[in-house]
This record gives structure tokens, C-alpha cells and sequence, in this order.
């Protein structure tokens, strides 16, 4: 509905397909009118998908993640801010932010800023 009036819209189940340059520069960004909580570890999204509610499980970096993710800040610098611990690699957080991100995106709790145009990206790439 929002394309018929005009307003620009990305494929939220494409951003995958993005270059990785791209990628870790995204500023998360929640959509306003979509309804979710975080209690106990756990992320509730009520009335989904024809479901009752939908239940996420989250770990500690996920959880820090998720703030990170209210302040707008790039994929990368979430994971550069919360890598100051030498048991888990930058490698490794990095994928647990860009995968966290990727999954609420596809659940249409958040999305780029940005508005990223994947079809000419991806023949650019080629």
C-alpha cells in the first residue's frame, strides 16, 4: 500500500543480499507501528502471523545489541562497542549483531534508515 502513495520501500528479506561494506554500515531503525516487548530475555511479538504471539529467546550480547539498536548506531560500531571481551571474538559478535538485525527485518520490527536500492547494488557488484 505504502508504494501505491509513493513511498519507497526496500525488500526486507533481500538485505542478505547486499555487499558486506554495505551492510555493516546499516543504522537500524524500529518501525514505529509494530508492537513487541522484551521481558525475562525474551522478545514477545503479539498476534503474529495468525499466532497468538511469537516468542524469541535472546542472549546477553542480543540483548545488548537490541539497545544498541534503539540508538541508531551501524552494525559495525554495535559490534565494536560491545567486543571489549577477549572470549568471543569481533568476528563472532559481529555475526550474532548482523544476524539479530536480519531477523528482526524479517520479522518487521526494524529496518535500514537508509533506503538501499539491492537490485542495482547486486549488478554493480557483479
Amino acid at each position: 500500500m505504502d508504494e501505491f502513495r509513493g513511498v519507497e520501500l526496500i525488500p526486507l528479506n533481500r538485505l542478505k543480499e547486499l555487499p558486506e561494506h554495505i551492510v555493516e554500515q546499516i543504522e537500524p531503525e524500529f518501525f514505529p507501528e509494530e508492537k513487541w516487548s522484551v521481558r525475562n530475555k525474551t522478545l514477545f511479538i503479539p498476534k503474529y502471523k495468525h499466532r497468538k504471539e511469537l516468542r524469541i529467546e535472546l542472549n546477553d550480547i542480543e540483548l545488548q545489541v537490541l539497545e544498541y539498536f534503539k540508538q541508531h548506531i551501524k552494525l559495525k560500531e554495535i559490534a565494536l562497542k560491545i567486543s571489549n571481551d577477549p572470549a568471543i571474538t569481533f568476528d563472532e559478535i559481529y555475526k550474532t549483531v548482523t544476524s539479530l538485525f536480519f531477523r528482526l527485518a524479517s520479522l518487521r520490527i526494524c529496518h535500514p534508515k537508509e533506503i538501499y536500492r539491492i537490485d542495482e547494488i547486486v549488478k554493480a557488484k557483479k
